[in-house]
């Protein structure tokens, strides 16, 4: 069992196929399972009712109308630096002087879109709220019991419940133009749609007289009047190719829709009690407040359920932040409710399903990246936070080189007040280090190491930073080492009589060679990290997993597998070149075990 020094020296070059990212978009009406939800919540004025939000790249502003005081809340939002498909909030102020406010919208077809329209029924008026500036720029009066607002490309339309007029609002000279009589009028946080992208018309929820009004936004004339008991919220959407308006119809305990363009009914969703006002996030679902209870309906295909304790659910939006001024990132998908009876604001999330990759881990023979197993012998190409190069001088090997450790194994939490991931080290093994340089590390993945989809793995630097990740740990994982140690052409083999095999130096066949690999799993008895096997052979550690051997195609008899004595995670196989088997200098060889086949290399038969 005795080898050559083709392997004494065990250095791993980097693979270009080792880093690849996958960006996951979800897309609107595919998932009929949306992604569990992280729910959190923050405090705001007394009595929160109407709230509304806009993005502006990595940060969102929120309104949220403080009906049981004078004043609004503005929240700042953005994502975390730490997982940007996640939003925190990062500073709120109260901006007083707004009377009983009701609802909120978001102004984003004024020129200004950090702009949002507060109205105030009980004064009769409607204020213009700056959010990056942080104040009031404007209150205007309207006509009577202004309830809900929209913005369009005529003004800012407020419909008067009080007197069934709208107003339609310069938002510059902060003026009403124009009023319009005889529009049934909503007392809805959302019962006025403007014009919109996907929506040509104004649309109008006569709460009280059960009727739908559509008005040409040019010419402010009435184009048709659909009846509708008791509409509340107005929401466009785009689902299966059309325009819709979605109708919240709360003495039917359910949600119609009308295609935007031919005014027609469309589907119809029941057994949602009282719905009051309505998100739509696409992957995260839609969302309904309710009314009655504590809960907040989501609707994901035909499935609804409901999340509990969010006390007198009232006002919904939803966000997502742009990426003009990032590269490709991923983007954080978010719902906003207000809790009047708590005085707080929930702010909904996916929950992430799995921490950031940021490093990766590959066959130290074979540098595949699908999946490693115990005493594997691997490399990590990451930012390690060494200047120079440090290789391990004696056995077993230490556990830490240069200031930096690894380890594998633990547990992984998502903490969603600081919107990150926590590793716990219990339960987990140090990795035995061979060498450690600034952008890789050279090591054995320890044996005793449980195999899983999802092992949590930590790299810890000098400075005590740290890199998270997860790996696909499976029993076995064959790797056969090149002589060009790049994972292909010529395999690390020995001949019968120990010399090194190669297109002048074929096998012959029928006699035995000695193949070298890693990624043999477990071995009786085990072994501990970074111990080597004995160089006397005594006592021999063989593999758990029983391997097969292929060359040329054929099936050889394997005689031995093992670690190799002397070496750290060096398996060595022992096996007969088939005596059918077609000469060549450049003749396949495959080790699969536990599964898992490794590279294809080759060797030279006679």
């Amino acid at each position: 069992m005795r080898m050559s020094g083709i392997l004494s020296s065990y250095t791993l070059r980097p693979s270009l196929s080792l880093v690849g990212i996958a960006l996951l978009l979800a897309v609107p009406g595919l998932a009929q399972l949306p992604p569990p939800l992280v729910m959190q919540s923050f405090p705001t004025g007394q009595k929160p009712l109407g709230v509304d939000a806009v993005s502006f790249g990595r940060t969102v502003w929120a309104v949220v109308a403080n009906s049981g005081e004078n004043s609004v809340s503005l929240f700042q939002l953005k994502q975390s630096p730490s997982n940007f498909n996640f939003a925190i909030v990062t500073s709120s102020t109260l901006i007083p002087g707004i009377p009983s406010p009701y609802g909120v919208i978001a102004c984003n077809p004024l020129s200004d879109s950090s702009l949002f329209i507060v109205t105030s029924p009980s004064a009769n008026s409607i204020s213009i709220v700056d959010a990056e500036a942080g104040k009031v720029t404007a209150t205007i009066r309207v006509g009577s019991l202004p309830y809900s607002a929209a913005c369009s490309e005529a003004g800012v339309i407020v419909s008067n419940y009080g007197d069934n007029s709208l107003s339609v609002v310069d938002p510059n000279s902060f003026t009403v133009t124009r009023t319009i009589p005889n529009v049934p009028g909503s007392r809805a946080l959302r019962g006025v749609l403007g014009r919109e992208s996907i929506v040509t018309n104004v649309w109008v929820a006569g709460t009280d007289a059960n009727v739908l009004t559509i008005i040409n936004p040019i010419t402010m004339g009435v184009v048709t009047s659909i009846p509708v008991r008791g509409p509340t919220f107005l929401r466009a959407t785009f689902q299966s190719g059309d325009r819709l308006v979605s109708v919240g119809r709360p003495q039917d305990n359910s949600i119609v829709s009308f295609s935007a363009t031919r005014l027609t009914v469309g589907a119809t969703i029941s057994g949602i009690p009282t719905p009051q006002d309505f998100v739509d996030r696409g992957g995260l679902g839609q969302f309904v407040t309710t009314g009655l209870g504590n809960s907040i309906a989501r609707i994901a295909g035909t499935t609804t359920t409901f999340i509990p304790d969010i006390p007198g659910a009232a006002g919904l939006t939803g966000g997502i932040f742009s990426s003009s001024d990032l590269i490709s990132p991923p983007v954080a998908n978010f719902v906003l409710a207000t809790s009047p009876d708590s005085n707080r604001v929930f702010l909904f999330q996916a929950q992430p399903s799995s921490p950031p990759r940021q490093f990766g881990a590959a066959n130290g023979a074979s540098f595949a990246t699908l999946q490693i197993a115990p005493g594997l012998l691997a490399s990590i190409f990451a930012t390690t936070g060494v200047s120079q190069n440090f290789s391990a001088t004696s056995l077993p090997l230490p556990k830490t080189l240069g200031g930096v450790t690894l380890r594998f194994g633990g547990t992984l939490t998502f903490d969603t007040n600081a919107a990150k991931w926590n590793y716990s080290p219990v339960g987990s093994l140090e990795a035995a280090l061979l060498f450690v340089g600034p952008n890789q590390i050279n090591f054995q993945l320890p044996p005793g190491i449980s195999p899983g989809d999802s092992v949590p793995a930590q790299l810890t630097k000098p400075d005590g930073t740290t890199l998270l990740t997860t790996l696909r740990i499976t029993a076995a994982a064959p790797g056969i080492f090149t002589v060009l140690q790049n994972g292909i052409g010529q395999a690390a083999v020995l001949n019968e009589n120990n010399s090194q095999n190669f297109g002048t130096n074929p096998a012959k066949r029928g006699s035995v060679i000695q193949i070298y690999a890693t990624g043999a799993g477990e071995t009786d008895p085990p072994l501990l990290p970074g111990e080597a096997a004995p160089a006397s052979g005594i006592p021999l550690f063989l593999t758990r997993a029983q391997p097969t051997v292929t060359m040329g195609g054929i099936a050889a008899r394997v005689l031995f597998s093992g670690m190799a004595p002397g070496f750290v995670g060096l398996w060595q196989i022992n096996a007969e070149v088939p005596a059918s088997v077609v000469p060549g200098s450049a003749v396949s060889l495959v080790v699969s075990a536990g599964g898992v086949s490794s590279n294809t290399v080759t060797i030279a038969v006679e």
